[in-house]
């Protein structure tokens, strides 16, 4: 004689029991339930351990990257990584003028070129939603770590660049006094000398030989192009009218263009140095902004494909997760 069997339908699957349970056909719904919830748990967990796996990776790559690059940058701002040391023209008028200071500090740069980006991008994502509360913490942090990356890249290229050139300043002569330009004939070129003037500091005195680029003008430049970027594509003019963008990528320019400028009036710099740092700052800032622009494109067209799939899905095609289960005898 055969035995009667029993079919258990659960999410579109069917089982098929001979002999129910003690506890008759409602502990088989059970059971396969706590079983089904059992697997899916396991499944998430097993995932979940293989994208940490994955990401553990980068995140340690990242982190070294950027120890390796902030040390680097370090060693050559104070003098640890000395300078080719390319000589002078003796007496040469363009690097014989007063030191005056700086109208731009190297301090100010750097607070206003790592702080202030990521108030104009909170402005900007603020007048884009109307509203400082529906600002996304997460779209400001990707455009703000973007920009950190690039105006970093920009940095390090820049005191590479300084390190290799040994180029003096302007106000080389004043600053660094040398010995072997008191006796030589003007016009010759010294290569053997040594600074008299001992109240520079380790830094100063490597300073006065990184005149070219500016690093002034690569990275604040880098910084107004790329805010003056998300101002124009980030801001619709229907909700902040027609003079709103065109004065927040003013001010970003002006900003650089003074930063630029006064190295130049400062005595601090040379005028092939400013251009130099600006050709550094253009394609330093084309290059970010191009990759930036990539990313938006394919994140639109990922929810574009995901809106018209969502679009075609009809109601018949979807059976709940949390259905009924049904025993057939």
């Amino acid at each position: 004689m055969l035995r009667p069997a029993y079919f258990l339908v659960s999410d579109n699957k069917i089982m098929m029991v001979t002999t129910p349970p003690e506890g008759g056909l409602g502990e088989v719904v059970i059971q396969n339930k706590i079983g089904l919830d059992k697997s899916s748990d396991l499944h998430k967990r097993s995932k979940l351990g293989k994208l940490r796996a994955r990401l553990r990776i980068p995140i340690l790559v990242d982190i070294f990257i950027i120890v390796t690059v902030g040390l680097l940058i370090g060693l050559i701002e104070f003098g640890v990584i000395p300078n080719t040391k390319q000589g002078f023209i003796c007496k040469d008028p363009k690097i014989s003028h007063p030191f005056r200071g700086d109208t731009v500090t190297m301090t100010t740069l750097l607070i206003t070129a790592y702080f202030g980006p990521i108030l104009i991008i909170t402005l900007v994502e603020m007048l884009k939603e109307n509203s400082l509360k529906k600002v996304c913490v997460g779209t400001v942090w990707n455009y703000y770590k973007e920009c950190l990356i690039g105006a970093t890249l920009v940095l390090l290229i820049t005191e590479v660049i300084k390190v290799v050139m040994g180029e003096p300043r302007p106000h080389f002569l004043d600053s660094c006094d040398p010995d072997a330009n008191r006796n030589c004939t003007q016009g010759t070129l010294v290569f053997d000398y040594n600074c008299t003037n001992t109240g520079l500091s380790n830094f100063f005195r490597t300073d006065i030989t990184r005149s070219f680029p500016s690093g002034h003008t690569s990275v604040s430049l880098f910084i107004a192009l790329y805010c003056s970027y998300l101002v124009q594509i980030r801001i619709p003019t229907k909700t902040v009218g027609t003079l709103t963008k065109p004065f927040l990528i003013a001010v970003c320019l002006t900003w650089s263009l003074l930063c630029s400028l006064s190295r130049i009036t400062d005595r601090r710099h040379h005028w092939w140095d400013v251009l130099a740092g600006a050709f550094l700052g253009i394609c330093g800032a084309l290059y970010t902004l191009s990759l930036l622009h990539s990313k938006e494109r394919k994140q639109r067209t990922r929810n574009r494909v995901s809106r018209t799939s969502t679009t075609m899905t009809t109601l018949s095609d979807i059976k709940p997760r949390d259905a009924p289960s049904n025993v057939i005898i």
